[in-house]
């Protein structure tokens, strides 16, 4: 019994553990902002101005 709940602990603790590493994970695509995204957005902003 002493093993079977040892084993069910360490269990528990590594999907913790991915759980964990998972959510603190970012999403290159979206945090990375590119020269082309950086244009777009600031010509967006510059013809919002003029209006």
């Amino acid at each position: 019994m002493k093993s079977m709940k040892k084993w069910l602990l360490m269990l528990m603790t590594a999907l913790s553990v991915v759980t964990f590493a998972a959510g603190c994970s970012s999403d290159s695509e979206e945090d990375t902002g590119t020269e082309e995204n950086m244009d777009e957005e600031s010509s967006t902003d510059e013809s919002n101005t003029e209006q």
